[in-house]
Parts: structure tokens; sequence; C-alpha cells
């Protein structure tokens, strides 16, 4: 998908063509009666003003006006619902910079002004024909975030996993799932008809949002809904740790024509990738450290610098990874196996470098005493050993499960290869999708 798939490009001189102006309009208790259009890959355009609206004077604002700024705001990359609630947030005076690009507006019109992609963290099951269904971690292509000014929704295609569109409908908006789960887990009260306090469920919420689109769409000047929604600070919306959307993930397409690298963690990884290289060469190149002899503030001025991805320290020395010998082995036409800890994963990403992580998984320590290896395994695990790499393992996967691309069972050297072989060949000839900021 491209994000300008099927639609006209504006032109570009009526956006030279005119200066940009500036409309300033006092605050009213109705709606501005403002209907918007385009999104974020072209810009949001003013297509109509309805009759009562204050921005319908001899100096307000003018069907194929561009809104450059609100209020002091940006709108350059803001989607058509983000537009539409900074145009719903409180203000005494509303200040608009827009430049009017006329000759664009009916091509804007035609073609769906918004387009990202996400991916969705929960699952939803279609409740009506119109709405899309999807699992956990699918991609979407989100290509109308107000599609027929319908407030709460956000039109998408549902993607494979080579990126094509597979099906297309709406679903819940970020915005409305954020405030669903805040609901739920707040627990508002309001008050019913006799003062006492009675928390909504979840069928009341839902209509509340409901009532909203329909004062919107028959033009209601009942202000209630409206300074309710108002009300509701986006500053407390749930977020994870890493400050991304409890419901989805904002990502981006990128292209990987090289191999990419391989981490794996677990039990008896040593003798796993010690395996791999010897049964395909090809394919698999152990990356090894590189000796330097430097001070600890030369080495993690090298990590600091981005030349360095990890290091260990050695009597004397210190074994250092660097990025150019990862990237001399991908340039091979090799999977580079890397030899590094958990947390320097990050660090790979600043870089853009984006292993396939795969992490063995025994049920206990004592199945990895139980395997055997005349080959790979010559010495006999003892039952320390064996628990000692359980419990190591046991850490990695509850402190760094969200990197890993895939997980293979525990059982011989030569079955946990072949498992790893097979991810290794799907995930490489995936499109990869890493994270993009917040939808």
């Amino acid at each position: 998908i491209e994000q300008d798939e099927g639609t006209m490009t504006p032109p570009s001189n009526a956006r030279r063509a005119v200066e940009p102006r500036t409309v300033r309009l006092k605050k009213v208790q109705v709606e501005l009666g403002v209907q918007i259009c385009g999104g974020n890959v072209y810009g949001v355009f003013v297509e109509s003003l309805d009759d009562d609206s204050p921005a319908k004077c001899p100096d307000g604002l003018l069907p194929g006006d561009l809104i450059l700024e609100y209020n002091g705001i940006s709108m350059k990359n803001k989607t058509k619902e983000d537009t539409y609630l900074e145009i719903l947030k409180p203000a005494e005076t509303i200040t608009f910079k827009v430049q009017n690009c006329a000759d664009s507006l009916a091509a804007i019109k035609e073609t769906p002004g918004d387009g990202f992609f996400i991916r969705a963290l929960y699952e939803r099951v279609a409740e009506v024909e119109q709405e899309l269904s999807f699992k956990k971690d699918d991609i979407l292509y989100v290509e109308d975030t107000l599609p027929n000014g319908n407030f709460g929704y956000w039109m998408a295609w549902q993607l494979d996993e080579k990126a094509q569109k597979l099906e297309k409908g709406q679903i819940p908006s970020k915005y409305m799932m954020d405030q669903e789960f805040y609901r739920r887990h707040s627990m508002i009260d309001m008050k019913d008809d006799n003062g006492a306090s009675k928390t909504l469920s979840a069928a009341a919420r839902r209509s509340f949002f409901r009532r909203r689109l329909k004062h919107k769409r028959s033009g209601s000047k009942d202000g209630k809904d409206l300074m309710a929604l108002d009300a509701i600070s986006t500053d407390s919306l749930p977020l994870t740790e890493d400050g991304v959307s409890l419901m989805y993930q904002r990502v981006q397409k990128v292209e990987c024509a090289s191999p990419r690298p391989v981490l794996v963690f677990g039990p008896l990884v040593e003798a796993s990738k010690e395996m791999l290289v010897k049964e395909a060469p090809d394919k698999f190149c152990r990356c090894l450290p590189e000796i330097m002899k430097a001070s600890q503030h030369a080495i993690e001025r090298g990590v600091k610098d981005c030349v360095f991805i990890d290091f260990k320290r050695r009597s004397g020395h210190f074994d250092v990874t660097t990025v150019a010998s990862i990237k001399e082995i991908t340039e091979k036409d090799c999977h580079c196996l890397l030899d590094i800890a958990p947390h320097a994963i990050e660090r790979l990403h600043s870089v853009h470098i984006y292993p396939i992580v795969i992490f063995i998984r025994y049920k206990n320590a004592k199945q990895i005493k139980e395997q055997k290896d005349p080959l790979y395994l010559r010495d006999k695990l003892s039952q320390k050993h064996s628990k000692e790499q359980f419990e190591a393992a046991q850490k990695i996967e509850q402190e760094y499960s969200r990197f890993f691309t895939g997980v293979v069972q525990g059982g011989s050297v030569s079955y946990i290869c072949t498992q790893i072989m097979t991810i290794v060949e799907q995930e490489q000839n995936k499109v990869l999708w890493i994270p993009d900021g917040a939808p």
C-alpha cells in the first residue's frame, strides 16, 4: 500500500498562488458549523460552512481553505479527527491560519484524506456488517478518521503479511477506545434524576457517543453531550509504560532487502548457534566480537555514538560488537547471528537494524538436563547448570518478551535449529512493521 494509492495529487501551484491569511472569531456556545475534508496525507480543508456558522462572514472561512494552524497549533500531518477534536476544544477566541486552495478541493473531496498504518493491540469481532473484525497484532491501514462525519470510528483496511488489502470496514477510533478504557477503569460516576450516583454501563457509554453523533448530524444546538465530551481531559488517557495507546500502535513499513540479523536467547543457545552455522553456512554467520584495548570511557562513548552495539569486559581488553561488523555480514547475503545482551536490542533499533529475536522455551530444568548431542553438547549438563540456564531464561522472557519475534519449544538441538530456520525464513519474507509514534 502506498498512502496516495488511488488518489490524485492536488495541484501544488494552487497552494502557492494564494498567501496565507488569519481568521479570528469569537467563541460561541454552538458548534462552528465547519465541515472538513482531507486528512494527514494532503492536509485538512474546509469543505463547506453551515448557513448559521459563525465562520461564514465577510472575513471568515471559505470552502477550499487549507487549515495550516488552529489557535497557534500546526495542523500539518494532523488527521481529520485530530483537527475535529482541536476545533471542539473550548476557547474564548478562535484563530485560524488558512490558505485558500479552492482548485484542490474537488480532488480532495473524492479521495480518502487520511493514510497511516496501525497495529491492533486487542481482538475485535464485528457486530454489524459494516464493521471490521481483526485479531491482536493484525496490521490495519486507516484511510479515513471521520468517515461521513462519523466521529468515534475509523475506516480501515485489514492487511495480509505482504501489506496487501484484504477487507475494509469501520473500527472504533483510538479516541473512542481510550475513553472506553478510561471509563471502565476510573469508574466515572454520574448523577441520575434523583441526584444519586450511578456508574455508566458499557451500553450507556456507547449510547452517549451515538447521541453525540446524532446531535452533530441533525445540527442540534443541544450542547450537553458536547460539553461532556470537551470536559474529558486528554491528559488522563491510559498509556502503557512506553507511552503507546493500549488499543492501537502507530507503525511504519520498513523494506528489508538484506537478510535480517538473528538474535537467539534461552537454554542451549550456544550449541544451537554452532549447529546453525555448521549445517547452513550459506545462510547463517556468527558476528564475532572484536577485541579492543581501550578505556571504559572510550568504549561507553562508542556505544553512545552508536558505533558499538554491546561490549563485554575481559581481562585486559573488551569484546565489542560493532555496527560495521553486523552490516558487513548482512551485505554478504547472510543472516548475522548476534551475541549481545537483550538490553542492546533497542540500540540496534536506534541505528535502524531490526533483528529477528527468537526465544528457546523449555518446560523445566529437567528437560534441559535430559538433552544429549555428541556433536554439539559434548559435555553432559549438570543439574545445577540446567537450573541456572532455566532460571536465566525465565528472567529474560519476563523482562524482554516484547522484543520476541518468535518462540521455539525446547527439545534436542536439531529440533530447536529446525524451528529457528523456519521462523527466520517466515519473518524474512514478511513485511517488517516498526513503531511510529501514536496515531
